[in-house]
C-alpha cells in the first residue's frame, strides 16, 4: 500500500478533527500489529503517551465483557450536570452491506462532525479483511487529496455510485502472481487486494470507501459504496465532558464497549472513559487505591501520575475520570469532574453487539 500517504491522510484528518486541549483519549484504541498500517494503528503508534495513560483503570484486575445488548441503568447524581448539546450532527452516510463476518469495532468523532469508522471481519485475525469508512467535512489535506483523485482519475477508474460520480482505485501496488499461482492477487505485503472508493455525495461532504484484505475487493467495495445510504443516527456520545465534541469509541468484539473523550470543566481539562469492562491497572501496583464515592455510589482514588478516578455505575458499567495534568489531580477535583460530567441514562450501543 502507499504507506506515506495513508499516514499523511490519517494524521491530517485526526489534526482538522482535534478535540479541545486536555487528554487526547481518542488514542486510546491499541490493535494489533499489522502489515497494513491502518490509521488506527498510526494514531496509536503516534500518542503512545496518551494511550499509556487513558487506557487503564484503578487497581482492579480485568472484567469479562457482558453478553451482547445488555441494558445498563447509570445512578443519578445529586450534583447538577451539564445541560450543553455537545452532538448536533449525525452519522451522515451507512453501508447497508458489507462482506459477512464484518463487525463495526471503531467509530471516530471529530470536533467538526467529521467521522471515521471501521469495521473487522469477527476472526480477529491479524490480516482479516477490514472495511474502514472516512466522512470528511472539514477542507483541508484531506479533503483536498479526495477532490483530487475524483477530478485526476483515469477514465478505467471512473465508475457511478447511485447517480453520483465517482472513483474506484486500489490503494496499493499490486503484484501480478507467478506464471501457474491459482491464489488471489497479492500486494506486496503478501496480504489480499485493498480497494477505496471515493465520491462526493453532497457539496462539501466526501467519502473514502476502503476495503483492506479482501480476494474481491473491487466488487465488494463497489457493492458497498451502492448499499450507502443516508443515516440520521446522531453522533453524540453517551458520555462528555464539559461542551466536548470528539470521541472515540470502540467495541472488544465480545460484545462489550468502551467510550473516550476529554474536555474541560471549569476551565480545566479532564480526560473521560465510560466502559462495561475494566482494563488492566497501570501505576506502581504496590500502590493501593482509595476508597471514596462519587455520583453517589463507590469510586477509587488513585493518586499517581495525572490522577485517577474510577466510579462503578453499575455491575458492568465503570467511568474512569482523568486529571490533565501537570502533575496529579486532588481525589475532590476529580470526585468533582465525577459529578459533572453528563452520561446518557441508556446509552444505545447496540452497533457493538456480535
Amino acid at each position: 500500500m502507499d504507506t506515506e500517504r495513508l499516514i499523511r491522510d490519517a494524521l491530517q484528518l485526526r489534526a482538522e478533527q482535534a478535540p479541545p486541549e486536555g487528554n487526547v483519549l481518542a488514542a486510546l484504541y491499541r490493535p494489533k500489529r499489522s502489515r497494513k498500517p491502518l490509521f488506527l494503528a498510526i494514531t496509536a503508534a503516534t500518542a503512545a503517551a496518551a494511550v499509556a495513560v487513558v487506557a487503564t483503570t484503578v487497581g482492579r484486575p480485568s472484567a469479562e465483557a457482558p453478553p451482547a445488548g445488555q441494558s445498563t441503568t447509570i445512578p443519578t447524581t445529586s450534583a447538577p450536570a451539564s445541560t450543553t448539546t455537545t452532538q448536533n450532527g449525525t452519522f451522515r452516510y451507512s453501508p447497508t452491506w458489507l462482506p459477512d463476518g464484518q463487525t463495526e469495532r471503531n467509530r471516530y468523532v471529530g470536533a467538526d462532525g467529521g467521522v471515521q469508522r471501521v469495521w473487522k471481519h469477527r476472526s480477529k485475525q491479524v490480516d482479516a479483511s477490514t472495511f474502514e469508512m472516512f466522512v470528511v467535512l472539514t477542507p483541508g489535506e484531506m479533503q483536498e487529496r479526495l477532490r483530487q483523485e475524483l477530478a485526476n482519475a483515469p477514465a478505467a477508474d471512473r465508475v457511478t455510485i447511485n447517480g453520483t460520480p465517482a472513483v474506484i482505485r486500489d490503494p496499493s501496488a499490486v503484484m501480478a502472481p507467478k506464471s501457474g499461482d491459482t491464489r488471489p492477487p497479492s500486494q506486496p505485503d503478501g496480504t489480499p487486494p485493498d480497494a477505496e472508493v471515493i465520491l462526493n455525495p453532497e457539496p462539501g461532504l466526501y467519502l473514502s470507501l476502503t476495503l483492506w484484505n479482501e480476494p474481491d475487493a473491487r466488487a465488494f467495495a463497489l457493492r458497498i459504496a451502492e448499499s450507502l445510504r443516508p443515516d440520521t443516527t446522531p453522533l453524540r456520545a453517551p458520555v462528555s465532558v464539559g461542551d466536548a465534541v470528539a470521541y472515540q469509541a470502540r467495541a472488544d468484539g465480545n460484545g462489550g464497549w468502551l467510550v473516550s473523550t476529554s474536555g474541560e470543566i471549569g476551565g480545566v481539562g479532564y480526560g473521560a472513559n465510560l466502559s462495561t469492562y475494566i482494563d488492566p491497572p497501570i501505576g506502581n501496583p504496590g500502590v493501593a487505591p482509595v476508597a471514596v464515592t462519587a455520583r453517589g455510589v463507590p469510586a477509587e482514588y488513585l493518586g499517581q501520575l495525572n490522577g485517577y478516578l474510577r466510579v462503578d455505575l453499575g455491575p458492568q458499567l465503570h467511568l474512569l475520570v482523568v486529571g490533565s495534568g501537570p502533575g496529579t489531580a486532588s481525589v475532590e477535583a476529580l470526585i468533582a469532574a465525577a459529578e459533572a460530567i453528563e452520561i446518557e441514562p441508556n446509552p444505545d450501543m447496540s452497533w457493538t453487539a456480535i
